[in-house]
């Protein structure tokens, strides 16, 4: 076990030189002996030692008091005063750095012993008491925190909610007042609302139970075989099919047919960035959706992508770019993200400024992030006001076809 450290700040050099005597032989290591504030300060930062014998009078500007105070509010290390006089006001002054015993000169050997045993003890007492409590801190905020996110996720619910149900209870009362005398065109026409908003809520039900599990740990990557090319198309015809034909949903597929990745994770990654693609882009908006697979070893290509993608991987726990990896591209045509708001945009219930009255819940990319954290991914984004916005995300994988290009 190591020998507590203890620095010595005495003017009177005899004394001092027979306190350093004395610890040593209690078996205490004496950092140095120093005789002013000043000094005593400059040691501290070189060497900080576990205890300060601080003598009050010391000669020069700055007394042991003022010396005190300003280790304390540097780094918590406990004071012990020397003193043989002082005057009343010395003494209010050293009660108000909170010092951690006092010992009167001349004092016994075993008198400084039991100072500085007390002093060390107290010390490591308070300092597992502010541990505590800065846990307890921490604790009750994280509770205050989950209680906040609920109260947003059900003020968010009971929000997002109430149109989808309004939009099916009103179509419902229309098809049974008008079951005789509406067209077919106007029932369709009906169903489809019924049906749109029916979607809405189910997708809202969805990803609310997926931060839920996410939030609570519960989410695991379970790769699976998956044949990517009827995935994708199967996912853009029902996006096709919800959209009305308002967009132009385009799909440019890779060399990799079938992969070992994690289907409901990737259809949460693909769906909300499309359909975020679809709500932020002007009617009749192009909106495409790349693929793109690299292997290890592909010579001048694969140093030219590993520049090109260094940056995704800058915070990502999955920084071996010479794996497989799996790129997806959504891009559209959009209003863009404010270039301040980019670093944001994956915080939860985050909504751009510029989002006006377009309706959403920010939870799409939250999930979106969650999804590719969980699957050792990375995600970036590139985007202009008025032009368009990139989302790339970058996938590690396990192929199991190819077709040749």
């Amino acid at each position: 076990m190591n020998p507590i450290k203890i620095l010595v700040v005495e003017d009177e050099i005899i004394v001092a030189q027979d306190i350093a005597g004395r610890l040593k032989k209690l078996g205490y290591a004496v950092t140095a002996i120093v005789a002013s504030g000043e000094e005593a300060l400059e040691k501290v930062d070189e060497s900080p030692p576990d205890l300060v014998l601080m003598d009050i009078v010391l000669k020069g500007e700055m007394d042991g008091v003022t010396a005190a105070e300003k280790i304390r509010n540097k780094i918590d290390i406990p004071t012990v005063f020397l003193t043989a006089y002082a005057d009343d006001k010395t003494m209010q002054r050293a009660k108000i750095t909170d010092p951690f015993g006092y010992i009167i000169k001349p004092f016994q050997q075993n008198d400084l012993r039991v100072a500085i045993e007390i002093a060390l003890h107290r010390h490591e007492i308070e300092t597992k008491m502010r541990a505590a409590l800065k846990a307890s801190e921490a604790a009750r905020e994280s509770v205050e925190e989950k209680a906040h996110r609920q109260n947003q996720y059900i003020s968010m619910a009971a929000h997002e909610l109430r149109n989808p149900l309004n939009t099916i209870l009103i179509s419902a009362e229309l098809l049974e007042l008008d079951r005789t005398r509406s067209s077919d065109e106007s029932q369709v026409k009906t169903l489809r609302l019924v049906h749109s908003a029916t979607q809405k809520m189910n997708q809202l039900i969805e990803d609310m139970l997926f931060m839920g599990r996410a939030e609570a740990g519960r989410l695991k990557c379970n790769p699976l075989p998956i044949n990517l090319l009827e995935f994708c198309q199967d996912l853009l015809d029902q996006l096709q099919l919800g959209n009305e034909a308002k967009h132009k949903l385009r799909f440019s597929p890779s060399a990799v047919t079938s992969a070992m990745l994690d289907q409901q994770l990737l259809h949460g990654i693909i769906s909300n960035l499309i359909v975020n693609a679809i709500k932020y882009s002007p009617d009749g908006g192009q909106i495409t959706l790349e693929l793109e697979c690299r292997q290890p070893g592909e010579g001048d290509k694969e140093a030219i992508f590993c520049l090109s993608t260094q940056s995704l991987f800058a915070n990502s726990p999955f920084k071996n770019i010479n794996s497989p990896l799996l790129i997806i591209r959504i891009r559209d045509e959009g209003m863009g993200i404010p270039e301040t708001e980019v670093g944001k945009i994956f915080e939860m219930f985050y909504r751009c400024k510029n989002s006006g009255k377009i309706k959403g819940n920010g939870l799409g990319l939250t999930i979106v992030k969650k999804a590719v954290d969980l699957q050792g991914g990375a995600i970036a984004c590139e985007s202009k006001i008025g032009v368009g916005t990139t989302f790339t995300v970058a996938l590690p994988y396990v192929a199991l076809s190819c077709k040749m290009p």
